[in-house]
C-alpha cells in the first residue's frame, strides 16, 4: 500500500480515489468536459483521452459481448443436460421393462462424454483463445474490435 502523504499514486489509487470522490458527491458520473479539464491537469493531451475512451468503449463492448455470449452457451448446455436426463430416463425405463440384456449404460455412458465435453467447453472457457475467437467472430460482422 502507498503512503499517502508521498504525493505519487498508483493507478488502482487513483481509481479507487476518484471512485470514493463521486460517492460523496452523491453521483457515479463525470462530464466528458470535466475529463478533459482532469485530463489537461494531469498533463494528458486531448488526443490520448480520446484514443483511451474509445478503447475503453471497445473494452466495454467486447466485456458485453462476452457475457452475452457466455450466457447463451450456458442456457445451450443446461438444455443439452435436461435433454440427456429425460431420454436417458426413457431408455432406463424401456430397458427394464423390455425382457433382455441391459444396454441403456451404453447411450449414458456415450452421450455422458458428450455431455462433459459441452460441460467443459462452455464453464471452462477463459482466457486468450476464447477472446480471440470473439474478435474474429465479431470482425467477420464488421465490428471493430481491439487485438
Amino acid at each position: 500500500m502507498n503512503d499517502y502523504s508521498s504525493g505519487h499514486y498508483s493507478e488502482d489509487e487513483v481509481s479507487r480515489i476518484i471512485r470514493r470522490a463521486l460517492r460523496i458527491r452523491q453521483t457515479d458520473t463525470i462530464r466528458h468536459d470535466e475529463l478533459i479539464e482532469t485530463a489537461g491537469d494531469l498533463g494528458i493531451d486531448s488526443d490520448t483521452l480520446e484514443k483511451a475512451i474509445e478503447l475503453e468503449r471497445q473494452d466495454a463492448k467486447m466485456q458485453a459481448i462476452r457475457r452475452t455470449r457466455l450466457h447463451r452457451r450456458k442456457v445451450g448446455f443446461y438444455w443439452h443436460l435436461w435433454s440427456y436426463v429425460i431420454v436417458n430416463l426413457a431408455l432406463v425405463l424401456i430397458n427394464c421393462l423390455v425382457p433382455g440384456p441391459f444396454w441403456f449404460q451404453w447411450s449414458i455412458l456415450g452421450w455422458g462424454i458428450g455431455l462433459a465435453c459441452h460441460f467443459k467447453a462452455v464453464f471452462f472457457t477463459h482466457g486468450k483463445k476464447y477472446d480471440k475467437g470473439i474478435q474474429v467472430k465479431h470482425a467477420s460482422l464488421g465490428c471493430r474490435m481491439r487485438g
